[in-house]
């Protein structure tokens, strides 16, 4: 079985889904974004690796290409805490899509090795 990497929302009951990567080497839960047309706990879309080939009504993304659009789309505008200031809630970098999506696709060639 091949890990996948996918956008998913909490089950109907707002349980995290079982199909998920969660051991360490895992990602699951990360890039959210709020869906004010989808009621609560489903109202938000993550970004995770599955751990089984049932994702249910996940929605696999197929290349590193497709993870990097999705997150330049959705991550416009979106900050993220200044590691060199670590004790200033209100200091901030841009996120950069292309080290996220390397760090997660990363994870994923790595679990899929």
């Amino acid at each position: 079985m091949a890990h996948r990497m996918m956008k998913y929302r909490l089950a109907a009951d707002g349980t995290v889904p079982a199909f998920l990567c969660l051991h360490a080497e895992g990602v699951g839960g990360v890039f959210v974004v709020g869906d004010p047309s989808t009621p609560s706990p489903r109202d938000m879309v993550m970004v995770g690796i599955s751990e089984t080939d049932d994702i249910g009504d996940a929605e696999a993304i197929a290349t590193k290409a497709d993870l990097l659009a999705y997150l330049t789309t959705v991550g416009a505008g979106w900050t993220l805490p200044d590691p060199a200031q670590p004790g200033n809630p209100e200091a901030t970098i841009p996120f950069d899509p292309s080290a996220a999506t390397d760090w997660a696709w990363g994870r994923l060639d790595a679990l899929n090795a």
